[in-house]
C-alpha cells in the first residue's frame, strides 16, 4: 500500500487529541507519507496555515471542543491561509447528522469517519489526486461542490482550483498554487459569486414588488428581505475590491440607498420604490455580467512556485 510518490508531499495534521492523531499518523506512515508536520492547538495551527503551504491538510476534530471546526474553516479563508485550496480530509467520530452537516460546511474535501482503515484513508487521499471536485464559492462558503453533475450544471458555476497533493505527486508544477494560479481562481470563484449574488437580489426584488400591495404577506418578509439584500451588497462591495471593479460600486450604491429607504416604512411599501429597487438590482446584475470571464469550468491555467516545495 505504500507508494514512493508520497514521500515528498507535505501533510498539516491537525489533532487535540494526541492519542487519535498518532493513529492517524501511523496510517499515513503506511501509505508512504513522511514528511507530516503535527500540531495539537488551534494557535499553532492559525500560524502555520497563514505562513506555509502544504500539499494536503488532514484534521481530526473534536465534535466537544469549542472552536475547533472553525478553526479547521479558516483554511478556507482567503486573509487566513497561505493557500484556500489546500487538499483536505476532515475526521470525526460523531456519526449524527448536524455534525456531519456542520463538517462539510468546513469547505473539506473528504469527510472521514473514525474509525478508519488505512486502506479507506488511502482512497481518499487517492480521490484528491484524480477525482478531486470542483470548487463554488457563496458568500459563506468556499469547497467543492457537492451536488451531482445535472445539478451542477443547471444551477452554478464551479472550477478547478490549484492541487497542491496532484502538483507533487503527480510532478505537474502546472497544477501547484503559486501566488498567480490562486489569484486567478479567486478572480474566478467571486465573478461566479458575485453573479450569483446579483441574481439573488434581483429574485427577492421582483418578489417584493409583485406583493408589494400584500400588506399580509410582506409583514413576515420585507424587513427580512431589505436586509438580506444589504448584507448581500456588502459581499459584493468586498469582491469588485479584489477585482479592482470600483467603478461598479455605484450600482451597489442605488440598491443599498433604496433598501435602506423601504426598510424605514416596511411592511407598508411605496410601490414607486419597490419598481425602482427592481430596476436598480436589474442593473447592477447588468453591471456585474459585464466583463466577466468566458464561461469555462476551469480557472484560467496559471502555473506557479509553491512557497514550498
Amino acid at each position: 500500500m505504500r507508494r514512493a510518490e508520497y514521500e515528498n508531499a507535505s501533510i498539516l495534521h491537525y489533532d487535540a487529541r494526541r492519542r487519535v492523531g498518532k493513529r492517524t499518523c501511523a496510517a499515513l506512515g503506511e501509505l508512504g507519507f513522511r514528511r507530516i508536520e503535527n500540531v495539537d492547538n488551534a494557535d499553532t495551527l492559525a500560524k502555520l496555515m497563514r505562513s506555509r503551504q502544504f500539499d494536503l491538510a488532514v484534521y481530526g476534530n473534536d465534535a466537544a471542543a469549542a472552536g475547533s471546526l472553525e478553526s479547521i474553516r479558516q483554511t478556507r479563508h482567503y486573509d487566513k491561509s497561505s493557500d484556500p485550496y489546500t487538499p483536505m480530509i476532515l475526521m470525526t467520530w460523531n456519526a449524527a447528522s448536524e455534525v456531519v452537516r456542520k463538517a462539510l460546511n468546513t469547505g473539506t474535501d473528504q469527510l472521514l469517519l473514525w474509525p478508519f482503515s488505512t486502506r479507506q484513508i488511502g482512497a481518499r487521499v487517492e480521490a484528491l489526486i484524480t477525482a478531486r471536485k470542483p470548487f463554488i464559492e457563496t458568500e459563506d462558503y468556499l469547497g467543492p461542490e457537492r451536488r451531482d453533475p445535472t445539478a451542477r450544471r443547471l444551477y452554478s458555476k464551479s472550477i478547478e482550483v490549484p492541487n497542491a497533493l496532484r502538483a507533487k505527486v503527480q510532478r505537474r508544477p502546472d497544477l501547484a498554487p503559486g501566488i498567480e494560479a490562486i489569484q486567478a481562481a479567486r478572480a474566478s470563484l467571486e465573478r461566479i459569486k458575485m453573479g450569483n449574488i446579483a441574481n439573488r437580489i434581483c429574485a427577492a426584488a421582483k418578489m417584493l414588488r409583485r406583493h408589494g400591495e400584500n400588506i399580509g404577506f410582506l409583514q413576515d418578509l420585507a424587513v427580512d428581505e431589505l436586509a438580506s439584500i444589504q448584507k448581500s451588497l456588502g459581499v459584493i462591495r468586498k469582491a469588485l475590491e479584489v477585482l479592482q471593479q470600483d467603478h461598479k460600486q455605484s450600482f451597489c450604491d442605488a440598491v443599498d440607498r433604496l433598501a435602506i429607504q423601504l426598510s424605514h416604512s416596511a411592511p407598508v411599501l411605496d410601490l414607486k420604490g419597490l419598481a425602482l429597487l427592481e430596476q436598480a438590482a436589474m442593473a447592477l446584475r447588468v453591471a456585474i455580467d459585464m466583463e466577466a470571464t468566458p464561461t469555462k469550468n476551469t480557472a484560467p491555467a496559471t502555473a506557479g512556485t509553491s512557497t514550498v516545495s
